[in-house]
Parts: structure tokens; C-alpha cells; sequence
């Protein structure tokens, strides 16, 4: 039985429902905002600690693997503390996370701050959605999803343009600074406003399944991400996947043996037996890896290829998202009406189209067209993303919705490291690849060669000797040679997220998760025990992680 949450609970005249949605949304955005202005940093960075791509993407690879390590533990530690104020120690542990990050005086101490901030921000987003659950009835839970996704793609409307105006024109150590007075802020509203829920002091924590989970899922992307600069053969990386893996498979069985004892594991992962979770969460992987394969590698694409500043690949990047905030919008009432397939297919083979027109993406498309793409691409991922959070627990009973949002969430946070770690792999070994075969090209008789020929006879006619000009002209194609492969190697990142689409549309036709019309239950007429059922019911609901 599905019942509604009473409307007549009010603050100053306004429902209080709307007040937590206020209140979770501009924490959320915080913690976006973030995300998206260090994406558009990774340039900048690389010169300030002088390392390459690989190791400069740890800074994000490091954040988002963090989260998917500490978000199993958000039921967990919200039942011993309290939601409320599990928010506000999150909050405070992500802004002073960010002050710490900003302080950093290498590349190793970044990473590790960065880790830190990675965990405490990991508890924002599903204590967001138990805040917003308890509150808001099913029958407008797409609707507030909808909601929630403005902070979620306003953030990266506005984080590439502020953090490229900061780290163009300042220190980049603002794009940490920044989340200071919006922390405090947040903090201040969600102590103010906020009700606390039920503690449960008891709850016991499953060791064995965090560590199997947390080291397993930490060898498995340093093995990802080590792979592109020490090959695949290599002891350490073959050593890392596989022991991750295994850890891993570990932490599964763990997990299963956990469940059918009636015990308490980290994550329940029997949610998977349902249809819609599963072909719902296959298609977000995916569609997480189209959003993050492409908001690590565009800006990279604009201000390396393109030789523009941060500040202009900012200004590049706002029309993209706020395409995605639109959409996010229309998808979220549009789920409400005529269910989860009818918005997200579409949104999905729009998403495949932009990723094949990226396939031949190169640096002399004027960059007005450039915009185009971008738009179609986010509006795509617009229409799905929430969309597919929301039919991924629509068939979930309310008593299992806080384990399995929590397997959702984790799902997700992992994904967005996975599609990183991987991509940032792919590209560099790739870029190795395209830029080998390329110099085999490089023959007298090949246009490169007599571009060679044409520099060096250039210079000698302005008093350069002959082996200094062939020295330099050599230089100069070799430059030209590495812009092109990193650009094929691009390329080949963007073919595979459309092989994904095309996988996600293919999932997302078996998701069973539609449209439902809730039942509202008039509790005036109910009897005390159907009452009581009725908030026990809703208590189970709201811890909905």
C-alpha cells in the first residue's frame, strides 16, 4: 500500500517538503559545482605540478573512486547518527575538504585531499534523496527527482565558466576556496531547517564486505589507470586487476551469503533480481560514461587542441548545460505522465547521434557547430539520467528502498570512476598508437616530407645551418603529428561511448519501471493499526539512501 505524506506540515506557510528540497539542492550544487570546475582545470594543473594527463587525472579519479567506496556506508551511518545530522557533518567534512585542497603543495597532497573531500561529498547525494523521499509522496517523486537535477546540471552550466575565468585570471587554488562561504551557508541552512529522523543505534557494520569493496575497487582502477603508462603486461597493473577483481567477486558472495542469513550486509545486492533495478542501472553505467568520458576529454579538446583559455573553454561549455538543465526538467514531469521508456529511449538515441558525430570531430570545426553538438549531446543525457533513477527503484517495496538506493548511488559514484580511469587509459595508449603509425608515414616522398623539406629550405634562406633547420622542421611536424593523434585517440573514446548508447537503448527496452499512478490514502479514515502501518511504512520509505 502506498500512502501520501501529509501536506499540512508547514514553516512560515511553506509546505515543509519544499523547504528540504531547497535546502538538499543547494547542498548538492555545491558539491557539482566542485566536480565541474576541476574538470576544467586539469590543463592548468598538469602545468602547475608539471605531470602528465595520467597522473593529473587522479585528482578526479581519486574523488569519484572515493565516493563509490564510502557510499555503501550511508545507510548504514545515517540509522546510527541521524540524517540530519549525518548531512551536516558531510557538509562541513566536504567544505573543509575543499580549504585543505586548496592549501595542497603537490600533486600527491592534492590527490590524497581530494580523497577526503571525495568521501564526505559521497554522502550528500543519497542523504539528499532519503531527505527528499520521506517528504514527497510517490506519486511526485519524478517530479522532485526532476528538481534535485537542476543543482545536478546547473553545476556544470556554471562550474567550467567560473572555473575557467579563475584559473585564466587566478590562482587556481580559488576553485577550492570557493566552496568555503557556500559550505558555511549550507551548513547553517540544513542546521536551521532541517528535522532529524530516527536513529537506530544497534545497527551492526559489515567489515568484511567494506574492505573487500573499498580495496578491491581501489587496485581495480589504479590498475586502469596505471595500464596506459606501464602497459597492460605489466606485474603491477596484471597484479591490481586481478587481485581487485577477485576482491570484488569476494565482496559479492559476501553480500548474497549476508542476505540469506537475514543479516545486515553493506549492500543488498538481491535488489538486482528485480528487472527494472537492474535494466535501469545497466543504462545509467552507461549513460554515466557517456557524461563523464565527455566532460573529462572536452575540455582537454578546447584548451589543448584548441589552444583557448580555460575562461573561453568555459563560455564554450555553458549553452551544453544548460540544454541538460532543460532537459532534465521536461524528463522529470514527462516520467510522471507517460513513464520511463517513452522519455528515455528518445533521449538515448539522441545521445548515440551526438556521440557518432563526435567520431569525426577534429580541430578545424568552427566551434559555433562545435556548441551544436555539445547541446545535442547533454540534452540527450538530460532526458536520461533521472529518468533512469527514478524507474530503478519504482518497483522496489518501500522496506528495501534504503539498500537500494544505496546500491544505485554506489553504482553510479563507481561508473563515473571506471569512465575516467578508462578513458584517460584509452586515450593515452591510443594517442601512442595513432602517433607510431603516423611517424611511419613521414617518408620523403609524403607530404610531411616535403613539409619537412619546404621548413628546412625556409630557415636556411634566413641563415639557419642545414642541420639546425632539419632539426627544427622535424620538431615542428612532430608537433603537427601529436595534435593529430591525440585527436584520433579522442576519436576512437568517443566510438565507444556510441557503442554504449546503442547497448543503453537496448537495456532500457526492458525496464519495466512505467508509469504508475500512487495510491492516496486517506488517513483520517484509517484505524490506529492501519496507522501505525501506514507511518512505519513511511519511516522504511524515507530511508530511501
Amino acid at each position: 500500500m502506498q500512502v501520501s505524506v501529509p501536506a499540512a506540515k508547514r514553516e512560515g506557510g511553506l509546505p515543509y517538503k519544499w523547504i528540504v528540497a531547497g535546502v538538499v539542492i543547494f547542498g548538492i550544487f555545491m558539491s557539482i559545482l566542485d566536480g565541474t570546475i576541476v574538470n576544467i582545470a586539469v590543463p592548468r594543473l598538469e602545468t602547475a605540478f608539471g605531470s602528465d594527463l595520467n597522473s593529473v587525472q587522479w585528482v578526479l579519479t581519486a574523488y569519484t573512486l572515493a565516493q563509490g567506496v564510502a557510499t555503501p556506508l550511508t545507510a548504514f551511518l545515517a540509522d546510527r547518527i541521524g540524517t540530519k545530522r549525518f548531512y551536516i557533518l558531510s557538509l562541513a567534512g566536504f567544505t573543509l575538504g575543499s580549504v585543505l585542497c586548496g592549501l595542497s603543495w603537490s600533486l600527491p597532497m592534492l590527490i590524497l585531499f581530494r580523497i577526503m573531500q571525495g568521501v564526505a561529498g559521497a554522502f550528500l547525494s543519497p542523504l539528499a534523496i532519503t531527505l527528499l523521499y520521506r517528504e514527497f509522496p510517490p506519486q511526485e517523486r519524478g517530479t522532485v527527482m526532476g528538481a534535485l537535477g537542476i543543482p545536478i546540471l546547473l553545476g556544470p552550466a556554471l562550474g567550467p565558466t567560473i572555473g575557467g575565468y579563475i584559473v585564466t585570471y587566478m590562482d587556481w587554488q580559488l576553485i577550492f576556496y570557493i566552496n568555503l562561504p557556500i559550505g558555511i551557508l549550507g551548513v547553517l541552512l540544513a542546521f536551521f531547517f532541517l528535522h532529524e529522523g530516527e536513529i537506530v543505534p544497534d545497527k551492526k557494520f559489515d567489515i568484511p564486505g567494506f574492505l573487500c569493496s573499498g580495496i578491491g575497487l581501489a587496485l581495480l582502477l589504479y590498475g586502469l589507470s596505471d595500464a596506459s603508462t606501464d602497459g597492460w603486461t605489466s606485474p603491477i597493473v596484471m597484479g591490481s586487476l586481478i587481485v581487485g577483481i577477485v576482491l570484488l567477486i569476494a565482496f559479492v558472495l559476501v553480500e548474497l551469503r549476508l542476505s540469506r542469513r537475514g543479516k545486515q550486509p553493506l549492500l543488498d545486492l538481491t535488489v538486482f533480481a528485480d528487472r527494472s533495478f537492474s535494466t535501469s542501472s545497466i543504462a545509467s553505467i552507461l549513460v554515466v560514461f557517456a557524461l563523464y568520458g565527455g566532460l573529462f576529454l572536452i575540455p582537454i579538446y578546447l584548451q589543448n587542441l584548441r589552444g583557448l583559455s580555460a575562461y573561453q573553454a568555459g563560455l564554450v561549455l555553458l549553452p551544453q548545460a544548460l540544454a541538460s538543465m532543460v532537459a532534465v526538467l521536461v524528463g522529470g514531469r514527462l516520467v510522471d505522465r507517460i513513464g520511463v521508456r517513452a522519455v528515455v529511449i528518445p533521449g538515448l538515441i539522441i545521445l548515440a547521434i551526438a556521440m557518432w558525430l563526435y567520431t569525426s570531430l577534429n580541430t578545424s570545426i568552427p566551434i559555433g557547430d562545435f556548441q551544436w553538438l555539445l547541446i545535442l549531446r547533454s540534452f540527450g543525457i538530460g532526458l536520461c539520467l533521472q529518468p533512469l533513477s527514478v524507474s530503478a527503484l519504482s518497483n522496489i517495496q518501500p522496506r528495501r528502498l534504503s539498500q537500494a538506493s544505496s546500491v544505485s548511488t554506489t553504482i553510479r559514484f563507481v561508473g563515473s570512476s571506471l569512465a575516467v580511469a578508462i578513458i584517460a587509459t584509452l586515450v593515452q595508449s591510443q594517442n601512442k598508437v595513432h602517433y607510431a603509425h603516423l611517424a611511419e608515414q613521414v617518408t620523403p616522398t609524403s607530404s610531411f616530407g616535403h613539409l619537412v623539406m619546404m621548413i628546412q629550405a625556409g630557415l636556411m634562406g634566413k641563415g639557419a645551418s642545414a642541420i639546425a633547420a632539419y632539426a627544427y622542421a622535424l620538431k615542428t611536424i612532430g608537433g603537427l603529428l601529436q595534435l593529430r593523434s591525440y585527436m584520433m585517440a579522442m576519436q576512437d573514446a568517443f566510438r565507444v561511448s556510441f557503442f554504449l548508447a546503442i547497448v543503453a537503448i537496448i537495456a532500457t527496452l526492458f525496464v519495466t519501471g512505467n508509469k504508475k499512478k500512487a495510491v492516496v490514502v486517506d488517513e483520517a479514515s484509517m484505524s490506529a493499526e492501519e496507522r501505525a502501518e501506514a507511518e512505519k511504512a513511511r519511516e522504511e520509505a524515507s530511508m530511501a539512501l
